[in-house]
Formats: structure tokens, C-alpha cells, sequence
């Protein structure tokens, strides 16, 4: 019997994609994972888990299934928070080349992309690729006018494989999370948010020449440059960009021998990638040696702005609040910043408390200059796996940047420490943070919170006069801390009352939906508490 006539569109889609199942659960038994592919519900095998699959055996399979997800293992290989360094290390090995497509198969898609023939706008145009990658590849080219330009086009049908592989990679990860506990904790959706942004990031070319251009206004401060494009040609297939005469940062022999004072350019890339992510918010995510150059005039060039990242103010507050906690030996307050970042998970924070306080003692008395960026990391990735503490995708994507950073200046220079170079930033800060514009709309911000909580005042005067005749307080606390206050009971500790007393009349105010007057009325519950644990006393 002849096979039916699918003629919906939707129906056609759940067939490929049935078929593009079928094809990953072959993968899975050609890398030796039929146990694993198992417990996705993909196939019949033994009972494998996520700790026993073999990581150059799930790197093949990632390799072979395609473009997507070599490029979710590249994520993943980010998250030393999340995966033990044996996954990060087979991961870091995951390279998005393939080979480039012959020039008469693109050659269609520029000229409809920059609205007319190649030979209008360019004098001379390389049709053999100098790289390739699976979301687009690159051709050197010659405008009219005579500027030496890069020619990046996107290629043909890759956004919809890239939408078709990453819906069965969202269908495998909510498998994975219900099925595989280890899964779970590696919270797969947030992660596959965050990559499906990333990834329609870097499949609109036109982004990347967006984000050149506004990274670049600022590091020209720093004397690093950054590639024009020409925005008339430029879109969401295609980009044009100048091309950046020197000497790849990859290709440090050669550097080495035209006697480029390299220390002086392993301190501007460090100051620019610091103050990338500390001071603008908005950084390149990717600078690695191959994104580098040494340009002829003796300056710095950053180049492939496809994989950025962004700081939202709010973070960087909470970055400067982790750093004044860590340098007070707060670990109080450091613990609180890493839940909050977590989502609040169970742990054990008396434990984490005394880990936290001997990881920041053990690099308390090193000098600045003596610190390796490297070693903490590593060491505060072991701490957050321990507790299964996860970071939020913006920070993870920070912490890798460092580290990407570090290990290139110590390529340039074994003796050179990035570390040295925060002491200037953290100046730099301090005084962006108390320059008067700033503080001028600080103030602002206290009158306008100040005038909400005059006019909330027959609210307030409300709630004390139905306390004081009923003489109940209505409390509300969190299971969390809770739990929290019954460790400490059980631990003898010497906690005073001042801080349930202080919590309980706090509870009874904040409920009644006056947010705006917590602030003023903890501060005022304390007081009273205080006053009364003195008399007591």
C-alpha cells in the first residue's frame, strides 16, 4: 500500500523529526551509550547514568549529531560550576569547523543579501573561504573603494536545522531532567534558554556588527580596536567588516621576533577585558588568542564579536557586594549571595559558612601579585558542585572569560598576573560610585521612597492600631529560614533574641502588601528589639 500524502505542514515536521530521532539513537549505540539513550526512553539498553557514560564518548556523540549540539557542548564547557573538570577538559575539545562550502553554492546568497551582483561591489573577491565555521564562513574581499574587507555570510538552510536540532535537544533535556537525577540538578532548561539566545545571537550577523561597534566605542579608550563594517551591505545574512592588518595573538613566535613589547599588550588586553565586564557591562565572551591580533602600528585589535555577554547594573551591584563580603571575611553575606544567585536550594549552610571561611583564609594573606585567578576559580567551581550550588548563565559566562583571559596572558608572560591589574579598576570604580550624578540619583531615589512612605503613613497607622487591639502580630517565615533558626537552636549557639524579635515584627508589617516601608520599618524593629534585649539584660 502506498505511503499517505502528508499535506500539513506539521505533520511533515513530526515526521522529520521521528526520523531525526531515530538517526541520535543510532549515534547513541555507535558511541557505546544504548544504556544511557535508555534512560531517555530513546532505545532499550542497560541502566548507564550520567557519571558512568564515558565524556569523549558523549563528546563524539555531540560531534556527530551536528552543529547544535557542538555548540551546546561549547556551553557547557563553561560550566565548571555544574560538571566535574574531566567533562570540562573533553568538552573545552568540542571545535565548530567544518569544511567550506564551494563558492558557487554561496555566491547566490551574498548578491541577494547586499542586493546586487558581487563584481558592483567588490574589485576583487576570494572565493576559496579562509574559515569555516557551521553557522557561517568567511571570504576575503577588496571593495570599490579600495579598503581590504572580511566577507561573513551565513550558511544556506542552517536556521532550519539550527530550530529543528535544538527542538529535539529542549524535548531530550526535559527527558533527561524527569529521568536522570544528575540531570536535574544541572537545571537543563535555564541553561537551554540561555543557549537559544546565544545561538540566535550569533546567527544574526548583523548582531555581531552591533555589538563590534558599541564594545568597540568604548575599548578605544583603551587604545584596542575593534573591526568598522560597512553598514550599507550589512544585515542579518551577511556582514562586512574591515580587515585588521597584523599578527594573530595565536602566533606568538612570530610576535616574539618583531620584537612587539608584549608585556605592555598582555596588561592592555587584561585591563580591557576587566573593564569590559566590570565597568561597561557588555563584553566580548570569546577573546581567545584566535580572536587577538597584534596590530602593525604596535596596538591591540579584537576581532569575532559573535559570542557576546552583558552584566545588567543589578549583577554588578551583587558582583561589588561579594567582593566587600569577601574582603570583611563575611561569610555571612557571602553565603547569601550565592543562594540568591542558586535560587535558595536546601544545604547545609553551617557547613558551606565554614568552607567559604576557610577557602577566602587560605588566600587572605597572598599577596595580589601572588594570586592565581586559576586556582581560586577551580577551587570555588569544586566548592559550588560540593553543594550543589549553580550560578546564573551571566556569571558562568564571566567566570570563563577570566579564565580564558588569564591563561592567555600567561601564555604572553608565565610571570604576568591579571589580578595585578584590579587594583586601578576597583579605583575606577569607586569613584563612578560616588561621583555626584550617581549620587544625585541615589538621593532622588531616597526622597521619591521617603514621599511613598508619608503617604502610606494611615496604612502604617492602621497596622499598629489592629496589633494594639488585638494584641496579635501575624508572622510569616520563610521554610528556609526556619530551618535555619532551628539549626542554630539545636547548635547552642549564642544568637540573641533581638533577631526573632526582630524578624516577627517585621513579618507583621511587610504582609500587608506597604513593600515600600520594609526598609524603614526593619530598621525601626531592630531598634526596638535591641532596647528591649538591653533591659533584659
Amino acid at each position: 500500500m502506498a505511503d499517505p500524502v502528508l499535506n500539513d505542514d506539521s505533520e511533515v515536521a513530526a515526521l522529520k523529526e521521528r526520523e531525526r530521532f531515530a538517526q541520535i539513537l543510532v549515534l547513541f549505540g555507535r558511541h557505546g551509550l544504548k544504556g544511557l539513550s535508555a534512560r531517555l526512553g530513546l532505545g532499550s539498553g542497560g541502566d548507564e547514568t550520567l557519571d558512568s557514560a564515558r565524556p569523549e564518548a558523549v563528546v563524539a556523540l555531540l560531534r556527530d549529531i551536528g552543529p547544535v549540539a557542538v555548540k551546546f557542548g561549547q556551553i557547557l564547557a563553561m560550566r565548571s560550576d555544574l560538571l566535574d573538570p574531566e567533562w570540562i577538559e573533553a568538552l573545552t575539545s568540542l571545535q565548530d569547523r567544518v569544511p567550506p562550502l564551494p563558492f558557487q553554492t554561496m555566491r547566490p546568497l551574498i548578491e541577494d543579501a547586499i542586493g546586487g551582483s558581487i563584481e558592483s561591489c567588490f574589485s576583487s573577491f576570494d572565493e576559496k573561504a579562509i574559515a569555516a565555521g557551521s553557522i557561517a564562513q568567511v571570504h576575503a574581499a577588496t571593495l570599490l573603494d579600495g579598503r581590504d574587507v572580511i566577507v561573513k555570510v551565513r550558511r544556506p538552510g542552517i536556521e532550519r536545522i539550527v530550530d529543528a536540532d535544538l527542538r529535539i535537544l529542549r524535548r531530550l533535556a526535559r527527558i533527561a531532567e524527569r529521568t536522570i537525577p544528575e540531570v536535574a540538578r544541572l537545571k537543563p532548561d535555564e541553561l537551554l534558554r540561555y543557549f537559544a539566545e546565544s545561538l540566535d545571537r550569533e546567527m544574526d550577523l548583523g548582531a555581531e556588527a552591533r555589538a563590534s561597534n558599541a564594545i568597540g566605542a568604548f575599548l578605544k579608550d583603551l587604545g584596542v580596536r575593534t573591526a568598522r563594517f560597512d553598514w550599507e551591505l550589512s544585515g542579518r545574512r551577511v556582514n562586512i567588516q574591515e580587515r585588521l592588518r597584523g599578527i594573530p595573538a595565536s602566533d606568538l613566535e612570530t610576535a616574539r621576533r618583531s620584537q612587539l613589547d608584549l608585556s605592555a599588550l598582555a596588561s592592555t588586553y587584561a585591563q580591557a577585558v576587566l573593564r569590559m565586564i566590570v565597568i561597561n557591562g557588555h563584553f566580548h565572551a570569546d577573546p581567545h588568542p584566535g580572536n587577538v591580533f597584534f596590530l602593525e602600528d604596535g596596538t591591540l585589535g579584537l576581532i569575532d564579536f559573535g559570542a557576546v555577554g552583558t552584566l545588567l547594573p543589578k549583577r554588578r551591584e551583587e558582583l561589588v557586594r561579594l567582593g566587600l563580603a569577601i574582603a570583611s571575611q563575611d561569610t555571612g553575606s557571602v553565603v547569601d549571595i550565592l543562594m540568591l544567585w542558586a535560587g535558595e536550594p536546601s544545604v547545609d549552610r553551617t557547613r558551606l559558612e565554614e568552607a567559604l571561611a576557610d577557602l577566602i583564609d587560605r588566600f587572605s594573606n597572598v599577596l595580589l601579585e601572588q594570586i592565581d585567578l586559576g586556582d581560586i576559580f577551580q577551587r570555588v567551581f569544586a566548592l559550588l558542585r560540593e553543594f550543589h550550588l549553580t550560578l546564573p548563565p551571566d556569571l558562568a559566562l564571566v567566570l570563563r572569560t577570566l579564565l580564558t583571559a588569564e591563561g592567555f596572558v600567561r601564555r604572553i608572560d608565565p610571570h604576568f598576573n591579571i589580578a595585578s591589574e584590579l587594583a586601578p579598576i576597583a579605583k575606577d570604580l569607586i569613584r563612578e560610585r560616588i561621583r555626584p550624578a550617581r549620587l544625585r540619583g541615589e538621593a532622588g531615589k531616597l526622597l521619591a521612597s521617603l514621599g511613598r512612605a508619608v503617604l502610606s503613613t494611615p496604612s502604617l497607622v492602621r497596622q499598629i492600631e489592629k496589633v494594639a487591639r488585638t494584641g496579635a502580630i501575624t508572622v510569616s517565615i520563610a521554610p528556609a529560614d526556619l530551618e535555619r533558626l532551628r539549626d542554630k537552636a539545636r547548635g547552642g549557639g549564642t544568637t540573641p533574641p533581638v533577631y526573632p524579635a526582630a524578624l516577627a515584627v517585621c513579618a507583621a508589617i511587610v504582609f500587608s502588601s506597604e513593600p515600600q516601608l520594609a526598609a524603614l520599618l526593619a530598621l525601626f524593629s531592630v531598634a526596638l528589639a535591641i532596647v528591649g534585649w538591653l533591659k533584659r539584660r
